[in-house]
């Protein structure tokens, strides 16, 4: 059990310190708003962010936004730790790490770095401050820093957190704490913590009625029939367990098939030449053997823009309103063809770049569609769909995917075939699932704004993304 009476006073110092990484933007602060238009009233963690929010203890951004799925990155976590252990910033005659003798915030974490609370990488002796905290980092801080009693015991109740994990007893102890218990038998260190579940854990740590009910580890998923995979990456090991610290049973190569038995989270229990053990499904195209395609298929839809970002405009026609628009009408469609949709936003709201990545992947999204309109001289026209390669693993299969989606646009809408293109935009680039960029038309343009302006060309755009994505699977 903590130790209540030096975790009273380091959560209220730690509260504090939030305050000040979370309750400025560009400088200065925001003021303070009574809700947020991105929290909504059945969003999992609001009760939490609500209690923080009334006792000051947290504010938004501009727009009226919490932002809650952007990550944290490793320096804001130490100026937020030393902050709550009552320490100061410390600025040794040389700096510990590589990389932080200029950084914002180097005094915070070489104070942390000298207690022990964060360490740094020892192959390059770098902390990266600018990279996002995982929830396995988290669990470290969040035991040395509230002064937890570890766990003595490395043996986890999560499926993906073997005992020889670095981070086992820590997560263990955020279990016994009633801190977390991760998402259902498995605990995910390697993601990024978002602000929501900072929010969570601060919350739980202040006030026992947000303290979460300890509870066995979820029974092992149920099984699927009738679901196979094929492969996408060059190589794709299979493991002993459903996580990369687990033995490699198999290599299996590029374009074998696998039957799938079971999913949980990111990780698919599969069976091939005779062995069974555990993929990342990221890297592999599901494919039902009978009926719907996109039966159970997690697919994220992105309307561009939102909020104080209207995007492209043509008078009093905002990019904005017409993506939303179109999103809705597709994610009905793959609703009703079986699949499991997520939205990046249902509202007039502006979720950052990474947060839209980040819900992508908080979701296990199998696939992702940005929807857009284009911009340029009157005379500019016409559709065109984006995919990455640069940094996407899934770059050929987002290509397939663009290539399928185009198609149905061009046949359905009728515009000017602008063709599919390699381009790095963000949020297609930042994750590793079939992503593409849809640019439906030019909204400066005549001729292509009545289309995109029209209810029955609207349905026609939506129609013929779902027909794109349904092709993709077929294949």
């Amino acid at each position: 059990m903590s130790k209540y009476g030096k975790i009273l006073l380091s959560v209220s110092m730690f509260i504090l310190a939030i305050v000040g990484m979370f309750g400025f933007q560009n400088g200065r602060t925001v003021q303070a708003q009574t809700t947020f238009a991105d929290v909504p009233d059945d969003y999992w963690a609001k009760a939490e962010i609500e209690y923080l929010y009334q006792r000051q203890i947290i504010n938004g951004y501009e727009g009226n936004l919490f932002k809650p799925t952007d990550p944290v990155t490793r320096g804001q976590a130490a100026k937020m730790i030393i902050n709550a252990i009552q320490e100061t910033e410390y600025h040794p005659a040389s700096a510990t790490f590589n990389d932080t003798s200029e950084n914002l915030f180097s005094g915070y974490i070489e104070r942390a770095a000298q207690l022990g609370i964060i360490n740094g990488y020892p192959t390059d002796n770098t902390y990266r401050p600018d990279t996002y905290l995982t929830r396995g980092q988290m669990s470290k801080i969040i035991v040395e820093a509230f002064d937890l009693e570890i766990s003595q015991n490395s043996q986890t109740v999560f499926t993906d957190v073997p005992s020889t994990y670095q981070f086992a007893s820590y997560i263990q102890t955020l279990y016994n704490e009633r801190i977390s218990n991760g998402n259902g038998n498995v605990f995910e260190p390697g993601r990024n913590v978002t602000r929501a579940e900072l929010s969570a854990f601060i919350s739980r740590a202040m006030d026992d009625q947000f303290k979460i009910t300890a509870q066995e580890p979820a029974p092992e998923p149920a099984p699927v029939t009738g679901l196979t995979g094929e492969v996408t990456a060059d190589v794709l090991n299979m493991r002993s367990g459903p996580s990369s610290s687990y033995g490699i049973v198999i290599a299996i190569p590029q374009n074998a098939v696998v039957t799938v038995n079971s999913i949980n989270g990111f990780w698919a229990k599969v069976t091939y030449n005779g062995k069974t053990g555990y993929v990342h499904k990221t890297y592999l195209k599901l494919k039902n053997t009978s009926g719907s395609v996109l039966q159970n298929r997690i697919i994220t839809i992105d309307p561009g823009h939102g909020g104080t970002d209207p995007g492209a405009m043509n008078g009093s026609i905002k990019e904005k309103d017409i993506a939303l628009t179109v999103a809705k009408i597709l994610e009905q469609k793959l609703k009703n063809a079986g699949a499991k949709t997520v939205m990046t936003r249902t509202g007039d709201t502006y979720p950052t770049l990474d947060g839209r990545v980040q819900t992508s992947i908080n979701n296990y999204s199998e696939m992702f569609v940005s929807i857009h309109n284009n911009a340029a001289t009157p005379s500019a026209s016409g559709t065109e769909t984006y995919y990455d390669t640069s940094e996407n693993d899934n770059g050929a299969e987002s290509r397939e995917l663009a290539i399928e989606i185009q198609k149905q646009l061009i046949a359905l809408i009728g515009t000017k075939d602008r063709g599919v293109k390699d381009n790095d935009y963000l949020v297609i680039r930042e994750q590793h699932i079939p992503s593409v960029l849809v640019e439906l038309a030019f909204i400066s343009n005549s001729d292509d704004l009545a289309k995109l302006t029209s209810a029955e060309y609207q349905e026609l755009f939506a129609e013929a993304i779902f027909r794109g994505i349904q092709s993709y699977y077929s294949k």
